[in-house]
Parts: structure tokens; C-alpha cells; sequence
């Protein structure tokens, strides 16, 4: 695959995922702050997806794995971690029908398999499947986030993707990547009152642990 950008020098300068001035030229290629919010944070707002932390990340991963981005196979979610993503369910991902991960689980990453490979590849014995597992709302949150973590195909055909380097760390949900918004801030203080830990502290960035 080729990782040439397909625009203008000047528009890649500075690209960012996201953009908060909707006139800039790397708005034109950003994806938009509020599908950012509703479909990127691993945790459920008010008005987010539905889905845990855990599951999430599998997802996104299993998609980063797919479409071969360096920087978001190399990410973890910090809120996920807390919640019980280790390495070696990772390693799993890739190989999920035949691994031991929960039937729950690999119900939903046969959608974002499906969805990755050809949309018309989510057959009704697909979606069916998931609904053993899942409300219909929740498939829908799958699908979305399915639909979503695939935007790391556009980086790497752009050229932007920054690579794996860039990304070894951990994403919590005050990093200003998720944007802001009321109800982010009030399900990042419900964590908070629960015990996660959900910003960075000290210099750098204090790791919690993988497994």
C-alpha cells in the first residue's frame, strides 16, 4: 500500500485527528470532534456508546490489527486496562475464533471482522449471532464502532499515520484527544468516584500495569 500523501503538503502539516477550527485545512481531513466523542472514548456518556471499556478495546484493536496502524495497535486505553484488558487477551485478537475468549467477545468481533473485510459481509447469521449476547442498541454501538475504527485506514493511505512509536502509552479519558464536553466530564468525575484512575500523574506518564 502506498503511504504517499494523496494531499497537499500544507494540508498534512499539523494533521490531527482532531480540529477544533472547522475552517482549517486540516479540518478537511480530521475526523469530526463529536463522532470522535461519541464513538472514540472507551467509556459510555450520557450520550455515547453503550459499551464497556473491555469490549471497546478489543474492538478498536482487533481493527487496528486488521487495517495495519502502527500508532493504534501500539495505544491502550487506560480506563480498559483498569478494567481487565491484559496482553495476553490481546494477543488473542487476531486469532479470536479458535482462541478462548469469550463467546461474548468474539460475537462482536465477528461484526467488526465482517464490516472490515465488506460491508454486505454482515450477514443476518452474524448479526443474529450477537444478539444472543447483546441488545439491539448495543449491536448498533458495535457496528458504529466498527464502522469508526476503520477511519486508521485513511491515515495510512495519507501517509499521516505517525507510526508505533508515537503511540506507546496509555490514553486516558482527560487526554485532550477526547475533546470536552458535559457529558464526558461528568462520566470521567463517576470514575473518578469509583476509584480509576483516569489522567496521568507525575512526570511523563505513570503506567498502570498490563497484565
Amino acid at each position: 500500500m502506498a503511504t504517499t500523501p494523496r494531499i497537499p503538503e500544507e494540508y498534512a502539516q499539523g494533521f490531527t485527528m482532531l480540529a477544533g477550527d472547522q475552517n482549517s485545512p486540516a479540518a478537511r481531513i480530521a475526523i469530526p470532534q463529536e463522532l470522535n466523542r461519541l464513538a472514540g472514548i472507551p467509556i459510555a456518556s450520557a450520550r455515547s456508546l453503550q459499551l464497556d471499556p473491555v469490549l471497546h478495546e478489543c474492538v478498536r484493536l482487533f481493527n487496528a490489527n486488521y487495517q495495519g496502524c502502527e500508532y493504534c495497535k501500539n495505544a491502550r486505553q487506560a480506563v480498559a486496562v483498569q478494567a481487565g484488558l491484559d496482553e495476553d487477551m490481546v494477543s488473542k485478537l487476531t486469532r479470536f475464533e479458535t482462541s478462548d475468549l469469550p463467546e461474548r467477545t468474539k460475537a462482536a468481533l465477528r461484526i467488526t471482522d465482517a464490516l472490515a473485510s465488506a460491508p454486505q459481509m454482515l450477514t443476518d447469521e452474524i448479526w443474529n449471532g450477537a444478539r444472543q449476547h447483546f441488545s439491539e442498541l448495543e449491536v448498533v454501538d458495535l457496528v458504529l464502532l466498527s464502522c469508526y475504527t476503520t477511519g486508521s485506514r485513511v491515515a495510512i493511505i495519507l501517509g499521516v499515520e505517525p507510526g508505533k512509536e508515537a503511540s506507546s502509552r496509555l490514553f486516558y479519558p482527560t487526554d485532550p484527544v477526547y475533546g470536552d464536553s458535559p457529558d464526558l466530564n461528568a462520566a470521567i468525575e463517576a470514575l473518578k468516584g469509583g476509584g480509576v484512575a483516569v489522567k496521568e500523574r507525575g512526570e511523563g506518564y505513570d503506567r498502570i500495569p498490563m497484565g
